[in-house]
């Protein structure tokens, strides 16, 4: 599974301090990343790179075997 095939959804969209913040989840699963950001693409792209930087993409493709 690479990385272009983990599906997000924001469950959640909030403000804390005044910053918003967005609570993104992978599909299929119960893992959750809660992100800063200006909008919800912004949101999207920067919980991708946190998958990619935490190598969430490989223990996303264990559960998925």
């Amino acid at each position: 599974m690479s990385l272009s095939e983990i599906e997000l959804e924001i469950v959640e969209k909030y403000e804390l301090l005044g910053e918003k913040r967005y609570r993104v989840r992978i599909k299929g699963t119960s893992i959750y990343l809660n992100v800063a950001a200006n909008n919800e693409q912004e949101a999207i792209n920067k919980a991708n790179k946190m998958i990619k930087e935490l190598s969430l993409d490989k223990l996303v493709r264990e559960i998925f075997k």
